[in-house]
């Protein structure tokens, strides 16, 4: 009997055991059931996996064109003169211009009827009052483009002088008629047009440089850089640095005489026919408030510099 109660006892400690282990066993079973439910509902609500997108390769930024500098610049809205660029002014630096053989220069004057300040040996019939022009040759700058002629002559130019009046009818036609002149001399191959400034004849009267005692008056160049006051006015452009670098290099010449003796060269806008050569010269030889003799007594340095700069063979 005692061995049967035992057997018995061990019988019910053995299924209270295995009951135990099927509720271990069923709690694990619901945790990982539980951790893979998890797990999904952590993958649904993570944030989605970018793929990183490579960095482009940097590409070469242009370098940006300068703004080209302009050769020159109006003086004043409205005007006719020009400002030359500095950095241009300075790369003329050429002084002597050779010619392949003895050259002809014609002489000529657009504004043929400019005199001078009338004087007691000096006087002349004015074509209006205060006009400072006169029809007499023997008194207007056209007499002075007769010395000139001379005083470049002896020095071994070939000159002819043109000293025909083309002002009439109209002045602001006048370069119209002065071209005509030209073109009657194909032979030449340097231009100087021969004129006289216009200055306040009360203030300016002794406005001379003095050279070896005599009163010189002060000469300058006008070069035009070929701009029209209208839209095709001007058919041909001409190369007017050329004419701008032989007016600096003679001009520089007139001041190693006497700083002052050449006033500063104007470029202006219009041509002045000086498109025919690149050895186009528009001189004003004094003004209307020196005196013919003072005008007279520069030729002969005005030749020489002109001699000097303009070389050829002078056999």
């Amino acid at each position: 009997m005692r061995r049967l109660a035992l057997l018995g006892l061990c019988l019910l400690l053995l299924a209270g055991c295995g009951g135990k282990r099927g509720e271990r066993e069923g709690d694990d079973a619901s945790r990982t059931a539980e951790t893979a439910v998890n797990a999904s509902r952590a993958e649904e609500t993570a944030a989605p996996t970018v793929t990183p997108v490579p960095t482009a390769a940097p590409t070469d930024t242009p370098t940006p064109i300068p703004t080209p500098t302009p050769l020159y610049m109006l003086r004043e809205e409205g005007g006719n003169d020009l400002i030359i660029n500095d950095d241009l002014y300075d790369s003329f630096t050429q002084t002597e211009f050779p010619l392949p053989s003895a050259p002809v220069v014609l002489i000529y004057h657009t504004h043929a009827e400019e005199a001078y300040r009338q004087t007691r040996g000096y006087a002349y019939e004015e074509t209006g009052k205060d006009t400072y022009k006169t029809l007499d040759k023997e008194k207007s700058v056209a007499a002075l483009g007769e010395k000139l002629k001379a005083a470049l002559e002896a020095r071994g130019f070939t000159v002819i002088h043109d000293d025909t009046d083309v002002e009439p009818p109209e002045i602001k036609t006048a370069y119209d008629r002065s071209l005509e002149v030209m073109a009657k001399y194909p032979e030449a191959t340097v231009f100087i047009d021969l004129h006289r400034n216009t200055a306040n004849v009360k203030l300016k009267k002794d406005d001379v440089v003095m050279l070896e005692g005599k009163r010189c008056a002060r000469m300058f160049f006008v070069v035009g850089a070929g701009i029209g006051s209208y839209e095709g006015q001007y058919d041909t452009r001409h190369d007017w640095q050329q004419n701008y670098a032989l007016a600096k290099a003679i001009t520089q010449r007139l001041r190693a005489i006497d700083p002052s003796f050449a006033v500063d060269i104007r470029l202006k806008q219009n041509r002045y026919n000086q498109h025919v050569s690149p050895y186009c010269m528009l001189i004003e030889l004094g003004h209307n408030a020196n005196t013919f003799e003072d005008a007279e007594n520069s030729i002969p340095y005005l030749a020489d510099a002109m001699a000097a700069t303009l070389v050829f063979d002078r056999e």
